[in-house]
Order: C-alpha cells, then sequence, then structure tokens
C-alpha cells in the first residue's frame, strides 16, 4: 500500500516537474524571440510591419509552393492528368481571386460612399463567379 501511495506521488511530482519545465521553456522563448521583436516594432513600426508582412509571405510562397508540387507530382500522373490538375488548380484560384476582389471592390465602394457602385460590383462578382464556377464545366455526352 505505501508502495502505491509513493508511486502515486511520484506520478504527480514528474507532472508538476513537466509544467514547470514547460513554463520555463515559454519563458525562454518569450525572453529570446518575444523580446526583440517587441523592441523592434517599439522602436521602427514601419520596418518592423515590413519585415513581419515579408516573412509571411516567404512562408506563403514556400508553403504553397511545397503544396502544389505534392498536388502536381502525386502518384505519379500522366500529361493529361497533370493539365486536368492544372486546369482545376486555376480555376480554384480564379474563383478565389474574384471573391477577393470583389469584397475589396465592395468595401472600396462603401468607403467612398458609392452605395450603387457598391451593388454593381456585387452584382457583377456574382455573374463573373458564376460563369467560373458554373459556365466553364464540360458536359459529359452519353
Amino acid at each position: 500500500m505505501i508502495q502505491k501511495i509513493v508511486a502515486g506521488y511520484g506520478k504527480l511530482l514528474v507532472s508538476l516537474v513537466k509544467v514547470l519545465a514547460l513554463i520555463a521553456l515559454c519563458a525562454l522563448f518569450a525572453l529570446v524571440l518575444v523580446l526583440p521583436l517587441w523592441k523592434f516594432a517599439s522602436v521602427a513600426p514601419e520596418a518592423y510591419s515590413f519585415f513581419v508582412l515579408f516573412l509571411l509571405m516567404c512562408g506563403l510562397v514556400f508553403f504553397s509552393g511545397k503544396s502544389l508540387r505534392g498536388f502536381l507530382t502525386a502518384g505519379f500522373p500522366t500529361a493529361q492528368e497533370k493539365r486536368s490538375r492544372i486546369n482545376k488548380l486555376l480555376k480554384g484560384l480564379g474563383k478565389i481571386l474574384i471573391i477577393l476582389l470583389g469584397i475589396c471592390g465592395i468595401v472600396m465602394c462603401i468607403l467612398a460612399e458609392a452605395v450603387a457602385a457598391a451593388w454593381m460590383v456585387l452584382l457583377a462578382t456574382i455573374i463573373i463567379y458564376g460563369v467560373i464556377a458554373f459556365g466553364t464545366k464540360k458536359e459529359k455526352r452519353n
């Protein structure tokens, strides 16, 4: 019985040490990375913003390229399959681009207090999205 009690307290002590080690690791991470970034942001906010956006764009390009390579080469595709995958990818990117540009156009029109123009941009976005999403599908012939 005493052995079980000691084993229970041993597990509790190990858990407590793990929690303290995690807290220490977080504090070290904050000291090494967060504190210099905070200092950089407070001293030169424009340079910091550019630096952070640059790092985000580099990460986006890297991971997008990695995913794209995996998407295009998965399963040793034939040339026909690669073309089909590229067309599907470009169609998806076109739909996303249309939606983003439509949202930006609507926001810009609203900020310029041109409500009628915002409605026209919304209508144009819906029509163009419909053409890309549904108008470019090839019909199967039986």
